[in-house]
């Protein structure tokens, strides 16, 4: 059994999994984070057991836990340093609804140490600092570990006790981690343990805890943000991958009405809405660009009902787009309470109304009947120019 299935093993028996609910994160966000109390101590319950091979790679050994009284589920996102590798950041997060304190001073925590044979010794890196950080409603909370040196390559055994509870404890576990582990603080208060390696290579590095001051919100961007963002811009640039096909099959099937007739009768091109008319798609793709970044945008004289003139690539959700967005004298408030009230986009219902006339003045939608064989070549014409004009204003309204 390799080390990683041992250290899952280990979680399982000690009860420190368990399935984690997926989080939603959107583009705007509000954090708050407060400050409190570590304590460091050198002694305390054995952690799990891990090889010379291990201690110099494995960062991570606890993934998942369980709150020893109240049995809410959390996650472990990671254990992150600096370049200098004398900084850590144990990042956690609990669904988003658990009912956890926002107060960091409802929190301590306990660092532990121990050697590859589950036999408790002090923590080899010296003059450890540490605070306790709550990154407001989100449902993430971290541990930030400061040393005067670069982090040993030790397991170490974090134990977070919360002092506030606002959950009624659940069914008492007759095999809980408290009982296994040979710790009854388990027992007496609601608190969870985590193993990391913050020493490993396979740590993650992230900029935040290279600046001279902690920045918590950047913390937050970088572990619970930063890959969402990527996943939405990634989704908004095949959106406008699909909106330029769109319109490039408008522009060929509008040439399609001069080449097709039926008995000397063309269609004459259609009154496009005038919320579309004119928009174009314009850059190349990540996949035509030779640097492999994408410069593709819209330009449209019409935004969407409820939607945003946005550069989004411009800006990121750390920075904030809120100052670009919100016109002068508006509130944030006032700017949301704004958008929110405007009514439903009426594109699709003009492109359904759009006439199509014949070149004798007749109407093809109205005077002849879709079962017309004879008319069939521009009942097609109109019909895939009508659903392509659709596609396009259903994505529009998407991007």
């Amino acid at each position: 059994m390799g080390i990683k299935d041992k250290a899952l093993a280990f979680s399982r028996k000690f009860k420190l999994d368990s399935h984690h609910a997926i989080e939603r994160f959107g583009v705007f966000f509000g954090i708050f984070a407060v400050t409190g109390a570590i304590v460091i101590t050198g002694s305390g319950a054995a952690a799990l057991k891990a090889g010379n091979d291990a201690l110099t790679q494995t960062a991570l050994y606890t993934t998942e836990f369980k709150t020893s009284k109240t049995n809410l589920d959390g996650t472990v996102d990671g254990v992150y340093t600096n370049k200098s590798g004398d900084k850590a950041l144990v990042m956690m997060h609990f669904n988003a609804s658990a009912q956890i304190s926002y107060n960091a001073t409802d929190y301590r925590a306990f660092l532990l140490g121990s050697d590859t044979s589950l036999n408790s010794e002090p923590v080899s890196t010296g003059g450890i600092k540490g605070s306790f950080h709550v990154f407001g409603s989100t449902g993430y909370v971290g541990v930030l570990l400061d040393a005067d040196k670069s982090f040993e390559r030790q397991v170490l055994n974090l134990t977070v006790r919360a002092t506030a509870e606002l959950t009624t404890p659940g069914p008492e576990q007759t095999k809980g981690p408290d009982k296994l582990a040979g710790d009854e603080t388990f027992s007496k208060y609601d608190q969870w343990r985590v193993f990391f390696n913050p020493g490993a290579s396979g740590v993650k590095k992230i900029a935040a805890l290279d600046a001279l001051t902690f920045d918590p919100a950047q913390a937050y961007y970088e572990v619970a943000l930063k890959e969402k963002e990527t996943e939405a811009r990634n989704a908004l640039d095949q959106k406008l991958v699909e909106m330029r096909t769109n319109l490039t099959q408008i522009q060929s099937y509008t040439s399609d009405l001069e080449t097709t007739k039926v008995d000397g009768l063309f269609l004459r091109p259609p009154s496009v809405p005038a919320s579309i008319a004119s928009d174009k798609v314009t850059g190349v793709s990540v996949a035509e660009a030779k640097n492999g970044v994408s410069t593709l945008a819209l330009q449209t004289k019409h935004v969407v009902s409820g939607g945003f003139d946005l550069n989004w690539r411009a800006g990121n959700v750390y920075d904030g787009y809120l100052e670009t967005l919100v016109p002068a004298g508006q509130t944030y408030a006032q700017f949301f309470a704004k958008k929110r009230d405007e009514s439903s986009d009426l594109t699709g219902q003009q492109i359904s109304d759009m006439q199509w006339i014949l070149s004798d003045g007749s109407s093809l939608a109205k005077d002849y009947q879709s079962s017309d064989v004879t008319m069939r070549p521009l009942m097609n014409v109109m019909n895939n120019l009508s659903q392509a004009y659709q596609n396009y204003a259903k994505n529009k309204s998407e991007c």
